[in-house]
């Protein structure tokens, strides 16, 4: 099957042919190469997905206290998550109900009211507005007209997670998470004390290529022993760590050696060892010793085993740190990367966790960049006419559903990503998506 090759300049084609750019068949699994460079696929994304589905927005810990907010995006629609006076958490659209303007500019700080920086119009840290200025230009009952900052519809969290969905209805996130839910359990309580938190520090890369690049990428175990290779020669000259012995690891079938595709479009890579960037925490023993004493011995093996956690649309949840994806232009991409402190492990530990992410994910390291630019290669090699399709088949005859439903394969498989694709095409052709 090989659907008519959609130009970004066409509309009005797609709602008959969107399903047809993902085909599994016969042992096989597809994706067209338009679902990364048409201008209206993306368009149809941010509608059917991102303003359809439950999406990442920020942590608990970045807004602690009434007064503190931070700002995200939800696809492309800016949005404000403040915690008001009384402590609860508002996801508000950055968007002056006057002439447009987003009120608040910074990126997370402490205020009571958001001031529009091009008519001084002032709003609540609730949304509510205060006042206009020059208020004598306005009728009687300007204040009837229920100007504010709009809410968004949805917001719930767990576990200091922060999610909010556009679409008015629709599952509950403790409905949405229920597949995932084990394993935030299992990345939360990495701390002895069950609590994860971002503090203040984050860094942001762009890259001139689509988002799905970055969403395939993080639990994609094939490609890091390639992609990778130069680090791993790196650990072996330091004496660190032997780079056949890394190839081993991550080859290794069984022993919780799994690349695994979970309902609702999330996946995750799962492996006792192997996974680059990812601090040895099996090796320092006082810290065993903390998660044994707080939750038995036999679920400190689940805990520490290194999982690499995508829920879909727009979060990882690595070792180090929290992962969001950011949609701009169905060519452009940003990311942001918030590494987080395990409360309770101690200072020197968090610290060590802290240097061996900057070391393979921050800015001037060895790991991230090779992603970067392997995601700009693929965007460039996607406009190909001549060979549309991507093969996502590998372990296609060798997985398995095991009994909590999940789809099971080894880690160098590519599962995880027919889920995320799976739930795409749900999304972008179902009535919820349409809605």
């Amino acid at each position: 099957m090989t659907p008519q090759k959609f130009s970004p300049g066409r509309t009005g084609i797609l709602d008959d042919k969107v399903g047809d750019l993902v085909i599994e068949d016969s042992g096989r699994f597809r994706v067209h190469s338009d679902i990364y460079v048409n201008q209206e696929i993306f368009g149809l994304e941010m509608t059917r997905i991102f303003e359809s589905t439950w999406v990442y927005v920020a942590h608990e810990s970045m807004i602690p206290n009434p007064g503190d907010y931070c700002t995200a995006t939800i696809g492309r629609q800016p949005v404000i998550v403040s915690r008001d006076d009384d402590g609860q958490i508002h996801v508000l659209f950055n968007r002056c109900a006057h002439r447009g303007s987003v009120v608040c500019r910074e990126e997370r700080g402490h205020a009571s009211t958001f001031r529009c920086p091009y008519h001084g119009w002032m709003y609540r840290n609730d949304g509510s507005l205060i006042g206009a200025a020059q208020r004598s230009g306005y009728p009687e009952d300007f204040g009837e007209w229920g100007l504010r900052l709009a809410k968004v519809p949805r917001v719930q969290s767990y576990r200091g997670l922060v999610f909010a969905s556009v679409a008015d209805d629709g599952e509950s996130l403790m409905e949405r998470l229920a597949g995932v839910r084990w394993y935030i359990d299992a990345w939360c309580d990495r701390s002895p004390q069950g609590e994860v938190t971002v503090p203040a520090g984050a860094h942001r890369y762009e890259y001139p290529g689509n988002w799905k690049m970055q969403m395939e990428n993080g639990v994609d175990g094939y490609h890091g022993n390639y992609v990778h290779e130069s680090f791993a020669h790196i650990l072996e000259r330091s004496g660190e760590r032997n780079a056949t012995d890394i190839t081993r690891a991550r080859n290794r079938v069984g022993s919780r050696n799994f690349a695994k595709g979970l309902h609702h479009g999330d996946g995750l890579l799962e492996r006792e060892d192997g996974m680059l960037g990812t601090y040895d925490t099996r090796s320092v023993p006082e810290y065993r010793e903390q998660i044994a004493e707080a939750y038995g011995r036999e679920r400190m093996e689940e805990i520490l085993t290194q999982r690499n956690i995508f829920i879909f649309p727009n979060l990882y949840l690595f070792e180090s740190h929290i992962r969001v994806i950011r949609p701009v232009a169905v060519d452009k991409t940003y990311v942001e990367v918030y590494p987080t402190t395990l409360v309770g492990a101690g200072a020197e530990f968090n610290k060590a966790r802290l240097r061996e992410h900057q070391r393979f994910f921050g800015p001037a390291s060895f790991g991230q960049p090779d992603d970067i630019e392997i995601f700009v290669c693929a965007q460039t090699g996607v406009n190909v006419d001549a060979m549309p399709w991507m093969e996502l088949s590998r372990g296609m005859a060798r997985e398995y559903v095991n009994e909590l439903g999940e789809t099971v394969s080894h880690s160098t498989d590519e599962n995880p990503q027919r889920a995320m694709y799976r739930e795409w095409r749900k999304w972008m052709t179902s009535e919820e998506g349409l809605r």
